[in-house]
């Protein structure tokens, strides 16, 4: 059996973006985020944290640092981001993004 390895999108420090050969399906690893999305969910993640980077809305936290909330659907479940890691991972959503529309064409 051949070991069909996912393509690689994105990659840095805090995590990689990959997608299983063969398959509509994205994984989102960052941080201690593992999140997996159709190639639709994955571009509407993309332009949510776009826009969020835009409002540019920190919230003090209780340990002193300012961070960015990224809301869920469901109540309670929220991501918190600094701006280091929010930028990261927008650069990370561009590239993979776009690495996932030059590997199409050379399909």
């Amino acid at each position: 059996m051949a070991c069909n390895r996912p393509t690689i999108l994105a990659r840095n420090e805090l995590g990689f973006i990959s997608m299983p050969n063969g398959t509509n399906l994205i994984h989102l690893c960052f941080n201690n985020l593992h999140i997996n999305f159709t190639t639709d969910e994955f571009i509407a993640f993309r332009k949510i944290v776009k826009d969020l980077v835009q409002e540019d809305c920190h919230i003090p936290f209780p340990d002193g640092t300012m961070r960015i909330l990224l809301n869920t659907p469901y109540d309670g479940l929220n991501f918190s981001f600094n701006s280091i890691e929010l930028n990261q991972l927008i650069s990370s959503l561009d590239e993979a993004y776009y690495m996932r529309i030059i590997y199409s064409y050379m399909q």
